[in-house]
């Protein structure tokens, strides 16, 4: 996974995606609030990313959110509302440290599913950091200023049908999207030959 991938989900999925509710547990809803805006200002949305930054904030909030699945379970919509439970989302996607850790959120999710308390797509991007061959081609890289590309994805005809079962654009409508963001953020690709 290269920064710039990662960055691509970030960028199309951290506002907030859910409405606004009442939570069970507003003091958590605060705290997975304020943990967002430090991955997000680490990452360098609105400034410049610091990646130094950005792994010490990702160990620290996947240590306290660590704590904080062991203590309540999975920041549900119910518990903390929408936007936290999308905030509890974008720290585990940004996990990636702790593989483990990931699997683990994700199995949790999936059992939300039906209920409501946890998206479609915010799985779908999970499954796919934690997956290879990916499902959904949601994780990529550019591979120069203009072009992003998907890393493997299991039965590739059949994408677009998984995609709109979980509420995302096409792949040739996604590949248009995160392209375009490709020269903000592209990583380049490693010299080959002399």
């Amino acid at each position: 996974m290269t920064k710039a991938s990662g960055l691509f989900c970030l960028l199309l999925v951290a506002a907030p995606l859910h409405g606004a509710e009442t939570p069970a547990r507003p003091d958590l809803r605060e705290e997975l609030l304020r943990m967002r805006a430090e991955d997000q200002r680490a990452r360098g949305v609105g400034g410049v990313m610091d990646p130094q930054a950005m792994g010490r904030v990702d160990a620290a909030n996947t240590a306290r959110l660590k704590e904080i699945v062991a203590q309540v379970g999975w920041p549900t919509i119910s518990l903390v509302g929408g936007d936290a439970a999308g905030a509890a989302w974008l720290l585990a996607q940004h996990a990636d440290q702790d593989r483990a850790f990931q699997v683990d959120v994700l199995a949790r999710i999936e059992k939300l599913l039906d209920s409501g308390e946890a998206t479609r797509k915010e799985y779908a991007y999970l499954y796919d950091r934690v997956h290879e061959p990916q499902r959904y081609g949601t994780q990529g890289t550019c591979l120069d200023s203009t072009r992003w590309v998907p890393r493997p994805i299991e039965n590739e005809r059949d994408v677009d049908e998984r995609r709109a079962e979980v509420g995302l654009p096409t792949m040739a409508e996604y590949i248009a999207i995160v392209s375009r963001i490709c020269g903000e953020y592209a990583v380049p690709a490693p010299r080959t030959g002399k």
